[in-house]
């Protein structure tokens, strides 16, 4: 006899179950969309099982040796190596997924981070853009003036700062 098991953690994620199930050293194997499972290291060899993909989470089919036609009891010894197996599991599960939860919160609060630099940058580009801007807007205007009124202009860049000298020769 066969039976799905429900947990209380659902196995959402397909590489967090593999990495827990290596993390706690049950034997498993990847067919697929399915993990195939055998925990010989919790003492239950008899037991084979798998998770498979249903309903948008991992359940795990319990009892694949046994046809549904054949049943048999279960001891209670198979029950406690079996809810150890499961506390254990979603343990390990509940960690890696807590972790991997940390990990997307980092990289979020970085990405936050780099993007607030990159739009102080722009916003500081931006600024001095305006004021070169206005810079050479006041620097045609003096020229124009002061070539209306007869003077030779000459700049000078003093110190980064533009300096104008206005000269007018009269005779």
């Amino acid at each position: 006899m066969s039976s799905v098991i429900k947990t209380i953690t659902p196995f959402l994620n397909k590489e967090l179950l593999l990495q827990a199930l290596n993390q706690i050293d049950c034997i498993h194997t990847v067919q697929g969309n399915e993990i195939i499972v055998s925990g010989a290291n919790y003492s239950f060899n008899q037991v084979n099982g798998r998770f498979f993909w249903s309903n948008g989470r991992f359940n795990f089919q319990y009892g694949l040796a046994y046809s549904a036609y054949r049943y048999r009891d279960v001891d209670f010894k198979e029950l406690k190596v079996m809810s150890s197996f499961w506390g254990t599991l979603e343990q390990a599960y509940d960690e890696l997924y807590r972790r991997k939860l940390e990990e997307l919160e980092k990289q979020r609060l970085a990405a936050a981070v780099e993007s607030e630099r990159k739009r102080l940058e722009e916003e500081r580009l931006r600024l001095e853009k305006e004021r070169q801007e206005y810079v050479e807007k006041q620097k045609t205007t003096i020229i124009a003036k002061a070539k209306e009124k007869g003077y030779t202009i000459r700049e000078e860049n003093a110190k980064g700062k533009i300096k104008l000298v206005l000269v007018r020769n009269t005779y």
